[in-house]
């Protein structure tokens, strides 16, 4: 292991701490209105669209995707359970980017030709990227991200 990735939490600066909050909260956010949305217009969720299914099943699909989305974003956001929460939030991030992977490539189709587009605009897609890497961050310096809750709650058990 790198000595970044093994360093001591006490040895973060808040600004650093600050910064990985920042980026918590900013990815958790994203998944808390996400989620939302789905549960207040569900519909059959995007990778399920290629098959056949029900519309009133497509929708039950839907509630409960948006429903483990919100979750999985409010713990991300006061930072619960990070251990298990992180990854399932860098899965589904990377999901997305994997998703719209033409717009990460080539973000104003000058090059890929074919790709059933989304929406015109592929270049607003591109930040996928940028927010699953945020993830992998978050998931590889999660011992130095301290303002958590899951950190209050331990030292609250040790004192």
């Amino acid at each position: 292991m790198s000595a970044d990735m093994s360093a001591d939490a006490s040895n973060t600066t808040l600004p650093q701490r600050a910064g990985l909050l920042g980026l918590r909260v900013a990815t958790g956010f994203l998944l808390v209105w996400v989620g939302l949305k789905k549960l207040v217009e569900p519909k059959t969720p995007f990778f399920l669209r290629k098959y056949e299914i029900a519309p009133e099943t497509g929708e039950i699909i839907g509630l409960l995707v948006g429903g483990a989305e919100l979750l999985i974003g409010v713990l991300c956001v006061v930072g619960l359970f990070r251990r298990a929460v992180l990854p399932l939030q860098a899965l589904i991030h990377g999901f997305t980017a994997a998703s719209v992977w033409w717009a990460i490539v080539d973000p104003y189709r000058w090059y890929i030709d074919g790709v059933d587009r989304i929406v015109f605009n592929s270049h607003v897609f591109y930040p996928t990227i940028i927010t699953f890497m945020a993830c992998v961050i978050l998931i590889l310096f999660r011992r130095q991200d301290r303002l958590a809750l899951d950190v209050v709650m331990a030292r609250g058990k040790a004192g």
